[in-house]
């Protein structure tokens, strides 16, 4: 803007011309589409945490990495929300029925069905074999918003803590990295996560696990002539305690990480109609990403799922998109098939469903080989009938202006 400003005013001045500047450059659609903005949309940390064990479960994938001699080369990582225990399980690959497998027989089989099972939007996770387990099992299957691993970021930040600790003890050719992964899991379960302030074994299990140096040296409060009673009753009430402070604990730290998180937030308000442009990430074969334009668009906000969840219409397709992928449309120019869209809103019809490309009209209906005029606005096609015009009447016309144009022109 201030380039193309000086530029201008080396030659020309009018009344107002800076705002007139700003305002041509801020709606032309090929920067919007192609350059990206100083300072990206953040909307406010959701906090969600379970109060119990195997309330909520997180499963990720961590690979590929080098296949080992076992044929693995994918890690499904499962990780208890409350408790912070963690299973991670090689495999040799991520089929559906690979991952139902280890995660039934593994995990759920021991601890309990968890209530709800949360995942990104892989395919092994969104198959009809999973969704069939989870539906037959009572678990609530829950997913992430497409391109936003911090939605799931229980298990990403598991995967990390893994993932330092495998690559201190993989070989220089990095193929047996599955042959400490339980005792890494297990070393992980033992130490005290700084959230809860407890082991995950001690939130799971109600206690800790024998370690070598048990076999040494006692633990420290461990009574060796109490009853069966008094052990349950001191092991229940262990739990009980456990499981408050570690619930206090949560809460705290939860508020601290918010307090940290939302110290630059930009949030940003779409309403349904609005037009807004979406970040794309996706990485295509045989194209430079730098080259590529990191939004694209525009689409129309056709529906707010939630605070900062939006489901989007793009041209071909309908995403559910987090608020932070998202920036408002100011084009001058905007595409026919959009300004249809807004007017198929605007009469309460459902745009995220497939429309026919041979329908026009108010009506809907395909071509009659009658007399038919385009909107010189929206370049939709109409009925002669439909709109009262006879081809006589339209020769007399410099530009036709369809109902609906005519309709959201009043409203201007």
């Amino acid at each position: 803007m201030n380039r193309t400003t000086l530029r201008i005013k080396a030659k020309y001045q009018w009344y107002g011309m800076t705002q007139k500047i700003r305002d041509f450059v801020k709606t032309c659609s090929t920067c919007n589409l192609h350059k990206k903005p100083n300072r990206k949309a953040k909307c406010p940390l959701t906090q969600f945490h379970a109060g119990a064990p195997m309330e909520r479960v997180h499963l990720d994938f961590l690979g590929p990495l080098p296949e080992t001699k076992f044929g693995n080369a994918h890690v499904l990582v499962m990780v208890d929300q409350f408790s912070k225990w963690m299973e991670c399980i090689p495999l040799p690959a991520q089929t559906a029925e690979h991952t139902a497998r280890a995660a039934v027989n593994e995990f759920f089989s021991r601890f309990g069905f968890p209530f709800q099972v949360f995942t990104d939007q892989g395919r092994s996770f969104e198959s009809k074999l999973f969704k069939s387990i989870c539906e037959i099992l009572q678990m609530h299957k829950a997913r992430t918003t497409p391109y936003r691993p911090s939605s799931n970021g229980q298990a990403e930040r598991c995967n990390r803590t893994l993932m330092d600790a495998v690559r201190c003890f993989v070989s220089k050719q990095q193929d047996n990295w599955d042959e400490h992964l339980a005792q890494l899991a297990g070393a992980v379960r033992s130490s005290v996560n700084r959230s809860t302030g407890f082991t995950p074994n001690m939130l799971m299990l109600g206690r800790e696990v024998n370690q070598p140096v048990d076999l040494l040296y006692s633990v420290p409060g461990a009574k060796t002539d109490e009853s069966q009673d008094e052990y349950v009753m001191r092991l229940r009430d262990a739990i009980t305690s456990a499981h408050e402070i570690a619930r206090n604990t949560l809460k705290t730290t939860q508020n601290t990480m918010k307090r940290d998180y939302d110290v630059r937030i930009l949030e940003r308000e779409y309403k349904i109609g609005d037009l807004v442009y979406v970040l794309d990430t996706a990485k295509i074969k045989g194209r430079a990403k730098k080259l590529d334009p990191p939004w694209k668009g525009p689409g129309l906000v056709c529906e707010k799922l939630s605070s900062y969840v939006y489901k989007i219409k793009l041209q071909k397709s309908v995403l559910t998109i987090n608020h932070d992928r998202l920036k408002p449309c100011k084009d001058r120019e905007v595409p026919p098939w959009l300004k249809q869209c807004q007017h198929r809103l605007q009469d309460g019809e459902d745009v995220t469903k497939a429309t026919n490309p041979d329908l026009y009209c108010l009506c809907r209906k395909p071509d009659d080989g009658l007399f038919m005029i385009q909107c010189d606005f929206c370049h939709e096609w109409y009925h002669g009938a439909c709109v009262d015009l006879t081809p006589e009447l339209a020769d007399t016309m410099v530009k036709f202006r369809c109902p609906r144009c005519q309709d959201v022109g009043t409203a201007r």
